[in-house]
């Protein structure tokens, strides 16, 4: 079961725009205009003086923060990538209510980017079948 319109790629606004790729990404981007969650870190990221922010993404370029909220908001549930005790290389775990549903591999890239081993599309799929599997895995009552 589908709950995109027929019109509406599961991909819409979770793509990575193709200025984010640029040495300079935000030198033509009105910040302001950016969600909530993105200004934020990029402002932080321009305080400190370090290199600009870029989200981190799916093996297929999918932006992770934004395709995280739109799961959380479709299904009622909390969605954590998350290493606890591992090793430098070790895969992290995808949390949903605090549950390990599944490790994905990831990396940070030679220009410091993080960018998870899974497709965007993969990481819908796991987390659905998780939440379809476990009907009342919305229930603030089970996560533990």
């Amino acid at each position: 079961m589908t709950r995109y319109p027929e019109k509406r790629s599961r991909r819409d606004g979770i793509e990575s725009p193709d200025w984010l790729d640029d040495d300079e990404p935000y030198a033509d981007v009105d910040v302001d205009r950016l969600p909530d969650w993105w200004r934020d870190v990029v402002r932080e990221f321009e305080e400190h003086d370090l290199p600009p922010y870029r989200p981190p993404r799916f093996a297929d370029g999918v932006l992770v923060p934004p395709l995280l909220e739109r799961l959380e908001a479709e299904h009622g549930v909390e969605i954590q990538l998350m290493s606890i005790d591992v090793d430098h290389g070790d895969a992290w775990g995808l949390r949903v209510d605090g549950k390990v549903i599944a490790a994905v591999e990831r990396e940070r890239t030679a220009d410091g980017r993080t960018r998870y081993g899974m497709t965007g599309e993969e990481f819908i799929d796991v987390v659905r079948e998780r939440v379809e599997a476990v009907p009342d895995a919305s229930d603030p009552n089970d996560r533990r």
